[in-house]
């Protein structure tokens, strides 16, 4: 296999993996009482997993953000792991303001739903 199609299945079984992660997930952050505290978690945890960012400076290569700030930090030390830390936080406030205009939106339907 060339690097081309290892990356894309590498991706692909990232993305696999994911899925079934937030399969078990979503259901175990259903709290009827705190529901906007389990949008705001889904959310956050979407975000950490799901954003990427250039795995080296020098190349093209996308990674999850998450493991490259990570191994950044192993290998290279805290000052080099900002530069995919900073892409990480911006998906992080994405991910955190998505939940809560959706959480917004929902509670509104609702309210009309239950009004009618």
């Amino acid at each position: 296999m060339d690097a081309g199609s290892n990356y894309a299945f590498i991706w692909l079984v990232y993305l696999a993996g994911a899925g079934g992660f937030f399969l078990v997930f979503w259901p175990l952050t259903k709290w009827p009482s705190a529901r906007w505290l389990s949008y705001i978690v889904r959310g956050a945890v979407l975000a950490l997993a799901l954003t990427p960012w250039y795995a080296n400076s020098q190349d093209s290569v996308l990674a999850p953000a998450l493991m490259v700030v990570l191994l950044d930090t192993i290998t290279l030390g805290p000052a080099e792991a900002v530069r995919a830390l900073i892409p990480l936080i911006l998906g992080l406030m994405v991910g955190l303001i998505s939940a809560t205009v959706l959480y917004v939106k929902r509670k509104k339907s609702n309210i009309l739903i239950n009004n009618k």
